[in-house]
């Protein structure tokens, strides 16, 4: 059986820490190690972390935290793999959850020859009472090299070799919202072999960092790609058109549309 870690990096997360943690303990096939990196809560999320302790003990799962200031999410990422012992990696954040037979179907499908399963997941935006399985907008891995302008994978439903890790690296910690986008770009340049899953892997809560700022995501991303050589016109014109595509999408899910839109493919997530 393959050993899959998940790693959930949080801050002052009371509110919703509980359910992911339990989304992991309630697997149906139990993972074989569980770390959470905590940025040095000031809150009760580390008095929960705590609470599960005996219970991730009875299922023979390693259980490991920290709690301690870092330098952003993709250095509190990088906390987590440094001390990962698994051989697949989830990213998990908290308020988002495995789906039960999540550790059940990527031991089912899982093979040395590939280093990176990306899966669908159930996608939940509460602001706009929405809930749908949100796919890739690339399925087929030779096409990848899109990473370059939009993240078109869903990061809680990546899971990556730590073999692979050990490789092209970690996230780039100058990076505050595009780091999954630029790593998995590296990884895809890397000639690391990815695999797509067709399946429901997690559920997704939407309204975090990257949804509620998309001008600095664009920014950001714009700087990944111009720094691996693109021209700036056709930088900006690709990010133009995906705010302009993000913007419409915010607002047929304002007005009740966007399901209707999303099934004639004119949205993606």
């Amino acid at each position: 059986m393959v050993k899959i870690s998940i790693i959930t990096v949080c801050y002052n997360a009371e509110l919703n820490i509980e359910k992911t943690i339990l989304s992991v303990l309630n697997q149906i096939v139990p993972v074989y190690e569980y770390i959470i990196i905590d940025g040095g809560s000031t809150d009760n999320t580390m008095k929960i972390v705590k609470s599960y302790i005996e219970k991730f003990l009875a299922l023979g799962v390693s259980y490991i935290y920290q709690s301690q200031k870092d330098e952003g999410i993709s250095d509190a990422f990088n906390k987590g793999i440094a001390i990962s012992t698994g051989e697949l990696i989830g990213l998990i954040n908290a308020d988002d959850e495995l789906l039960k037979n999540t550790s059940q179907i990527l031991q089912r499908i899982y093979t040395k020859d590939i280093d990176i399963y990306y899966g669908n997941c159930i996608w939940v935006d509460k602001i706009n009472n929405l809930e749908f399985i949100s796919k890739p907008k690339i399925q087929i891995p030779c096409h990848l090299g899109i990473l370059l302008y939009e993240m078109v994978m869903i990061h809680p439903s990546t899971f990556i070799t730590l073999k692979a890790y050990r490789k092209v690296g970690g996230y780039n910690i100058q990076y505050k919202y595009c780091m999954d986008q630029e790593l998995l770009y590296r990884m895809y340049c890397a000639g690391v072999k990815f695999s797509y899953v067709d399946k429901e892997l997690t559920i997704f809560q939407a309204g975090g960092i990257s949804d509620t700022n998309p001008i600095k995501v664009f920014n950001e991303a714009s700087r990944i790609a111009i720094s691996s050589g693109e021209p700036v016109w056709k930088v900006k014109g690709i990010k133009l058109k995906k705010i302009c595509r993000d913007f419409l999408a915010r607002k047929a899910k304002k007005y009740g549309l966007y399901n209707i839109l999303k099934n004639k493919k004119i949205f993606f997530k």
